[in-house]
C-alpha cells in the first residue's frame, strides 16, 4: 500500500463511520438538494495500522495501547501476551536489563505481564503514539514527565496499590506463580474498558506504519540471522542473559526471536515469536540519569531527534533513517532517499541500541 494511501483511507473509514449511523447500509438514501444519492457503507474490514492486516474497522480505528513488559532473568520469563502486540520496542532499562514496551492496536491480550516501570524515553514512545500506557510507576523524572504529557492516558498501578500483596483495583493484579515484584499482570480487555469508560479511547490516525505485500518465496533470502549484544552504557560488558538473535525462516517469511540463548515463547500461548520485520534504531550514547531517584544505574537514552536505522523484511537489509521531531511528534523510518519505509505485514520488533550495544547480522 502506498505511504500517501493509507492516512488518507484511514480518514475516510473514520468520516464514514462517524457519518452513517449505527447500522449503514447500501442503498439507504441521502438527500442532496433535490437529487437523492445512495450512500456507501463504510468498509467492514481496514488494513491494520501497526500490522498490516486485514482488521475490523472498529480495532483499527481505535488508540493504541502501551503496556510496559519486564525482562529480568529469569525471574520475569517467559512472559504473556507479547505475541498478540502489534509492535514492541525493546532497550535498555538499567544496570544492563532490557525492557519491552508492548504496543497493541489490532489485536488484544487477556494476561500481559509481568508489569514494570516507565522511563524518560519510553514516555517519548508512548508521546509519539498518543498511546494509553499501563505500567508499575517509574523513575522520578519519568513519572513527573507523564504529567505534561496530554497525549498519553496514564493507567498508573502505583495510583491505587495497597501493598505489594494487593493492588488496590482490578486492571491489575498478583500472579501466585511468581515471586514478587515480577508477578503483576494486566489485561488489554480491561484497559481499554477503563480508558472508554474515562473517555480515552478515541482514534489516534498518526499511528501507523505504511506496509507492503510480502515478497515472493524466490526473492527471500535462503538463510540469515540479526545478533544484539546489550550492554549496560555505565559499565560496558556484555550480559548473555540478554543477548538476542533473530534466525530468518524463509518459508513463513518471519524472524524465530531467540533471548539469552533460547527460543524466546509467550506464556500465554506457547508459541514461540517471530515477527514479520525487526527494525534497529541507533542512537548515541546513553548516559547516567541524575534524576532518576533510588533506582541504581539509571540511565538516559537519546531517543528524540534522528538517527541510523537497521529494516529487516524478506531476508535483506535496508539502511535508512528513524526520527521523532519531539515527545508528542509520531516515530517514523526512512530510506535513505527520505521516503517512508514500507513494512511486511505482522508484527515489528523494534530494537533500540545505544551506541555501547553492538548489532551484526549475515544473510544469504
Amino acid at each position: 500500500m502506498s505511504p500517501r494511501l493509507f492516512p488518507i483511507l484511514l480518514c475516510l473509514a473514520a468520516v464514514l463511520l462517524a457519518g452513517c449511523g449505527s447500522s449503514p447500509s447500501v442503498g439507504t438514501t441521502a438527500r442532496l438538494g433535490a437529487a437523492s444519492l445512495p450512500t456507501i457503507a463504510p468498509p467492514a474490514y481496514l488494513p491494520g495500522p501497526l500490522d498490516g492486516q486485514a482488521t475490523p474497522r472498529s480495532q483499527a480505528l481505535r488508540r493504541p495501547l502501551a503496556v510496559m513488559v519486564e525482562n529480568y532473568a529469569p525471574d520475569s520469563r517467559p512472559q504473556s501476551g507479547l505475541g498478540a502486540a502489534s509492535t514492541v520496542i525493546e532497550t535498555l532499562a538499567e544496570g544492563g536489563v532490557t525492557r519491552f514496551m508492548a504496543i497493541y492496536l489490532e489485536h488484544d491480550a487477556a494476561t500481559v505481564g509481568p508489569i514494570r516501570s516507565t522511563r524518560m524515553y519510553f514516555d517519548h514512545w508512548a508521546a509519539g503514539f498518543h498511546a494509553i500506557l499501563a505500567h508499575v510507576g517509574g523513575n522520578d523524572d519519568a513519572q513527573a514527565l507523564l504529567w505534561r504529557l496530554p497525549d498519553v492516558f496514564n493507567i498508573d498501578e502505583n495510583r491505587w496499590e495497597v501493598n505489594l500483596y494487593n493492588t488496590g483495583t482490578p486492571l491489575f493484579w498478583r500472579s501466585a506463580s511468581r515471586a514478587v515484584p515480577h508477578n503483576m499482570y494486566t489485561s488489554t480487555y480491561k484497559l481499554r474498558s477503563y480508558a472508554d469508560a474515562n473517555k480515552q479511547d478515541w482514534s489516534y490516525l498518526q499511528a501507523y506504519f505504511p506496509h507492503k505485500p510480502a515478497a515472493a518465496p524466490a526473492r527471500r533470502a535462503r538463510a540469515g540471522w540479526i545478533a544484539l549484544q546489550f550492554e549496560n552504557p555505565l559499565y560496558p560488558q556484555d550480559n548473555p542473559d540478554y543477548d538476542v538473535r533473530y534466525v530468518f525462516d524463509p518459508r513463513s517469511d518471519t524472524y524465530t526471536r531467540y533471548m539469552g540463548g533460547t527460543r524466546h515463547v509467550d506464556a500465554a500461548t506457547g508459541r514461540v515469536l517471530a515477527p514479520a520485520n525487526v527494525i534497529v534504531m541507533q542512537t548515541g550514547p546513553a548516559v547516567a540519569d541524575p534524576a532518576a531517584g533510588p533506582t541504581p544505574q539509571s540511565i538516559l537514552i537519546p531517543t528524540l531527534g534522528s538517527g541510523t536505522a537497521w529494516f529487516f523484511r524478506d531476508g535483506t537489509v535496508a539502511q535508512g533513517r528513524w526520527s521523532q521531531r519531539d515527545q508528542n511528534a509520531p516515530l517514523r523510518f526512512t530510506d535513505r532517499k527520505g521516503r517512508a519505509v514500507a513494512l511486511n505485514p505482522g508484527q515489528t520488533w523494534i530494537e533500540v541500541v545505544p551506541t555501547s550495544s553492538h548489532v551484526s547480522w549475515h544473510f544469504r
